[in-house]
């Protein structure tokens, strides 16, 4: 009982102390382009300034108080002027980049304002004004004129293009940006305040080649000022404020996101400034590192001019007007099996053997045979009785139809059973394509996923060139910290290009297997992403009983179907009826039944018919019965059965040698497959501790407590960890394809190969 009433007393000092905190009612202010997002915006928002300053204040966001300014800027300045005269109001914060951008270009402020987003390109140290302090993402000219000079490195004037109200907000800046302008080796700069009129725009930009944009927010209205300067054939670079905008010219930096970081420090500024704090003192927090260009492709298609492989290499490329087609593993191999140019010439070789077939059936048709001629004879044979005279003209037509040969028979069997061995050897080169298509696909997507891994390795690089930086500035390192950074980035730009050239010259050899243009563009599908599911992925293989159960399955269901198999044997019957027919060879007969037909159409000459009237017989005619059966033919004979003999030993060995590689295949491909299996999950593993690793290391690193070849070699593990993860996995599954060869069965074509496999050894999953 005691224990209850303490309990009680407990949870009530603690609400006491609770209500007792000091409320802070924050408003959030966003612009009309982050509603859609403003959801998962207002739960980040809240959860940094809370868990900051929950410990000493109560923070409340009213949802009455969670605001979206309607479009443009003026609505932005209403909204805000409205929430800075609400008395429930305790702190404004800007929800967005359009929002910070516009409030700290005030040059006073009435409420305490806190703006996390800013991306201003002038700041001081703090903001000198009263009641605001920010968080800003600061480029660089040096940054940007290095970017315009990877695409034109000779231009010495620039046109700088701004809405042209926006020449009234902030005197200040053009001022700070001129003289950045020509500190960076420009010395001439045109200043062009944009009105609505494109054709003023036009005459404006005439004979420039490089132009500024900025202050721009209706995105509409961007295309066409970008389409304006796209004609002029002009290099464009804009900051459009992390809108979206920028991206519509040809140049631009990714704005940095790290959400987190910026409402975090944004938080604790408020933090001191209610402890008692000043806003206009609080250093404004610039958020540095190296930023990733974005290059529009389409913009550089259409000026007919690309930046340096060096910027292309770390871009990312946006604009893309032509992504190609989705193209999916089962899509590829279905594709090929018809395009396939080596698969259309064996079915070529198919078809002229089934030609070869009717050719030998047809020499037991009958046989007719067309003729005419003039023949003369001697005076001895003219003057005899019978059916010629001196001269001769005439026409006929003979007749053969063979009734019994056993050399044609067996010509026509033989021809068969090759035409069935042809048949197989069409699947196995069926078999065989689908394996090259399905492998030259993995290596696709392995090399897609290396260039990601390679990308994500640069920029962590570039992290870490800033933090030495930092360290060394705060006397945590020296100077040569960076250069070795320095040097790494430099590799690793190489790595990235060198990333890029393998998988590019991957995709053309996956073309050039489906019989596609080379050029041809395409996004392949991540087979985890396609709805097929690759056979014996799923049994449980790494365990002895089932892996020996599934071998002897899968080895009875590969010699079933085994094509090299099927096409001996059909060679086998060949050969058999080949003995058959130089056995026959010594006894057996050819017979057939003749007939012929003459219409002498003129008889001339000296000369007795058998005719007894006047008048020279016009027709004559012969039918018989022709039996012929050689008698002696020097020996060939018992060659030929010799030959044949020799023939069907061969073909029986060679089909008991291929049953034993077949074995042999899918014992080793089903072997690999199970370490293929496990390299997959150790891999994973090895990745993780890397990962971890590494941010152990990188957290010690900017503390000062190790040093950077600990750091570089955590990197260099943490990559190789990665790459060797994702290499597996695609290793995998072309192990995969490979036990099917051997088997003689995919599962993409034909689901119910291994139905009787799974439904016997009723296994799980993995």
């Amino acid at each position: 009982m005691i224990k209850k009433i303490s309990l009680i007393i407990m949870l009530f000092i603690i609400n006491v102390c609770t209500f007792a905190k000091e409320v802070v009612n924050i408003a959030v202010l966003y612009s009309q382009k982050s509603s859609n997002n403003i959801k998962n915006s207002q739960s980040v928002i809240e959860k940094e300034f809370t868990d900051v300053l929950g410990g000493n204040y109560t923070i409340v966001f009213p949802k009455e108080l969670q605001v979206i300014a309607k479009e443009g800027n003026e609505e932005i300045d209403k909204s805000y002027s409205a929430l800075t005269k609400n008395k429930k109001v305790d702190v404004i914060i800007g929800g967005d980049h359009s929002v910070s951008n516009q409030i700290i270009s005030k040059e006073s402020v009435k409420k305490l304002s806190i703006m996390p987003f800013a991306q201003y390109i002038s700041h001081g140290e703090t903001s000198q004004v009263e009641n605001l302090t920010y968080s800003v993402q600061e480029i660089g000219f040096d940054k940007i004129f290095q970017l315009l000079r990877s695409v034109d490195k000779d231009f010495s004037e620039i046109a700088l293009i701004a809405p042209e109200e926006f020449f009234d907000v902030d005197q200040k800046m053009f001022s700070y940006i001129e003289k950045e302008v020509k500190k960076n080796g420009v010395s001439k700069v045109k200043w062009i305040p944009f009105n609505g009129d494109y054709e003023k725009l036009a005459a404006d930009v005439k004979g420039e080649t490089v132009a500024l944009l900025g202050g721009f927010s209706d995105q509409d209205k961007f295309v066409q000022v970008m389409d304006v300067l796209n004609n002029e054939k002009i290099v464009t670079y804009a900051d459009g404020y992390g809108t979206g905008i920028s991206e519509k010219a040809y140049l631009s930096f990714e704005v940095d996101t790290n959400i987190q970081r910026r409402l975090r420090k944004s938080a604790i500024s408020l933090l001191e400034i209610l402890d008692g704090g000043s806003a206009k003192d609080q250093k404004v927090y610039v958020v540095g590192g190296e930023m990733r260009p974005v290059i529009n492709q389409s913009v550089a298609e259409k000026i007919e001019k690309w930046p340096n492989w060096r910027t292309t290499v770390a871009a990312k490329i946006v604009g893309k007007e032509n992504l190609g087609e989705e193209l999916t593993l089962y899509s590829s191999i279905r594709k090929g099996l018809e395009d396939n140019l080596q698969l259309t010439i064996n079915k070529n070789d198919l078809n002229i053997q089934e030609y070869q077939v009717d050719a030998a059936k047809s020499s037991r048709l009958p046989q007719v045979v067309a003729a005419g001629g003039y023949k003369a004879v001697d005076q001895g044979q003219a003057d005899a009785q019978n059916d010629v005279k001196k001269d001769n003209t005439y026409v006929g037509v003979g007749l053969k139809q063979v009734i019994w040969n056993d050399k044609l028979n067996s010509s026509v069997s033989i021809e068969k059973s090759i035409y069935n061995a042809e048949k197989e050897s069409y699947k196995q080169s069926e078999l065989d394509t689908v394996l090259k298509i399905s492998t030259a696909y993995f290596n696709v997507l392995k090399l897609k996923a290396s260039q990601s891994i390679q990308y994500s390795n640069l920029e962590l690089t570039k992290k870490n060139l800033e933090l030495a930086r930092v360290r060394e500035k705060v006397g945590y390192s020296r100077k040569s910290d960076v250069y070795r950074w320095e040097s790494k980035l430099a590799t690793d730009i190489s790595k990235l290009s060198d990333s890029q050239a393998k998988l590019q010259n991957a995709k053309e050899q996956l073309m050039r297997i489906l019989n596609n243009d080379l050029n041809t563009n395409f996004q392949p599908i991540d087979i985890l992403d396609t709805e097929e599911f690759l056979g014996i992925a799923g049994l449980e293989l790494t365990k002895k009983n089932v892996m020996d159960d599934t071998l002897d399955k899968l080895i009875k269901l590969g010699l079933e179907n085994s094509t090299e198999i099927k096409q001996i044997e059909n060679y086998t019957i060949a050969a058999e009826r080949k003995l058959k027919e130089a056995n026959r060879n010594f006894y057996s007969p050819e017979v057939a039944l003749t007939a012929d037909y003459n219409y002498y159409m003129d008889r001339k000459g000296s000369g007795e018919l058998y005719s007894t009237d006047g008048d020279p017989r016009k027709e004559a005619w012969t039918v018989g019965v022709q039996v012929s059966i050689p008698l002696l033919e020097g020996g060939e004979r018992i060659a030929k059965r010799n030959t044949a003999t020799e023939q069907v030993q061969k073909l029986t060995l060679q089909k008991e040698d291929v049953e034993n590689s077949v074995k042999q295949n899918i014992r080793a491909s089903l072997t690999d497959l199970v370490t293929a299996k496990i390299s997959v999950e150790t891999s994973k593993d090895a990745r993780v501790a890397a990962v971890k690793t590494l941010e152990l290391v990188t957290d010690s690193y900017s503390r000062g407590e190790v040093s950077i070849t600990e750091l570089l070699d955590s990197q260099n593990v943490a990559i190789q960890a990665k790459e060797s993860e994702s290499a597996s996995k695609y290793d995998y599954y072309t192990k995969l394809m490979i036990t099917e060869r051997a088997v003689g069965a995919y599962h993409l074509l034909n689901p119910e190969a291994y139905s009787e496999l799974l439904d016997e050894t009723n296994l799980k999953v993995q």
